[in-house]
């Protein structure tokens, strides 16, 4: 009896000098507003991350404009990366295609047949937190469209300077299709090609130095030149009808699309036309590439659904994960066509 009291004495005695849990932090607990950003707090109580506001993801590179058929003819489209939020932009019963953003992100380009021929039109791009009550017919969005070239040939596929001072494009105005850049307001029209056999889709590249292009002087090869249409070189050798290049955000990569095995895929390659990678392998055409700000995604169009639909896919070859990923963001029986990705 003695000897069960000790061991209860000595087991109370080792229970009162044990571990004491830490109290539990108050359900109301915030981290301390004043903490700098070089200081470190505790790590029981290092907070979770606090999301972007929804305004400052789409300002951010979020939102890609493309054209659509689903009206009854092409107008313009934007929508969040994700493909959620599609919303219409221009409301003309002539078509309206091949937008493309200011490297601000404040407007956008494009095509359109509203005068009778294709011209390059401007608007202004709705603000990402007004986007999904974007009406043109209200005045909330797609407003303010401006004839630039007003020309009686045909002048499409506008392409932005990255300081937005220049919008490249390409127009029938001499006979065949030429490359000319002209203000962003529209004056001081330059061509800066001058081949009988067509020069089409200008891509900037983003130092401002460059300008790509597709050029039938060689049976449908890339080229690029410098900005003021000196320095030509063709950059693809194939003779497998390359055409619509993108240059990647850090200019050292440009997407393009050629003949595959069954059909037009999306490619990627260095900007001296090494590297050749094709990132799309599918039995339907894959076309117009169109980077996002970040680079590491690609959206692009493709018919392989029956119909014209954007794509979005994973963009790094060097790594494995080039073309991996591709998803539908469109999903609609009409034909999405010509995406391009907001700054």
């Amino acid at each position: 009896m003695k000897r069960t009291a000790a061991l209860l004495f000595v087991a109370t005695l080792l229970a009162a000098c044990g571990p004491t849990a830490l109290p539990a932090p108050a359900p109301n607990w915030t981290p301390n507003p004043t903490l700098t950003p070089t200081q470190t707090p505790e790590p029981a109580f290092t907070p979770s991350p606090t999301p972007l506001p929804t305004a400052t993801l789409l300002a951010s590179g979020g939102r890609i404009a493309f054209s659509s058929t689903r009206d009854g003819n092409d107008e313009i489209y934007v929508m969040n990366a994700d493909g959620t939020g599609q919303t219409r932009l221009t409301d003309n019963p002539a078509d309206d295609l091949d937008p493309a953003w200011s490297p601000d992100g404040t407007r956008i380009a494009f095509a359109s047949m509203r005068d009778g021929n294709s011209e390059i039109y401007v608007m202004p791009a709705p603000e990402p937190q007004a986007q999904v009550n974007a009406d043109p017919l209200t005045g909330t969005g797609g407003t303010g469209q401006t004839n630039l070239t007003n020309n009686p040939a045909d002048d499409s596929n506008p392409t932005w300077s990255p300081d937005g001072k220049r919008i490249a494009f390409h127009s029938y105005r001499d006979g065949s299709s030429e490359i000319y850049v002209m203000n962003s307001d529209g004056s001081a029209q330059t061509r800066l090609t001058d081949n009988q056999l067509s020069d089409f889709e200008p891509a900037w590249s983003p130092d401002g130095m460059r300008i790509a292009f597709r050029s039938y002087r060689d049976q449908a090869a890339l080229y690029v030149m410098n900005a003021d249409g000196s320095g030509l070189t063709r950059i693809t050798n194939t003779y497998l009808l390359d055409r619509q290049p993108a240059w990647a955000p850090d200019g050292t990569r440009i997407a393009f699309v050629s003949l595959g095995d069954r059909s037009l895929e999306i490619y990627v390659m260095n900007t001296d036309g090494s590297g050749r990678t094709c990132l799309t392998d599918n039995a339907a055409d894959d076309m117009f590439p169109a980077w996002s700000p970040d680079g590491k995604r690609i959206a692009f169009e493709s018919n392989r659904d029956g119909n014209e639909e954007i794509y979005v896919m994973n963009a790094d070859p060097l790594t494995g994960t080039g073309g991996s990923g591709q998803t539908n963001l469109t999903n609609n029986p009409a034909d999405d066509r010509f995406p391009t990705w907001s700054p």
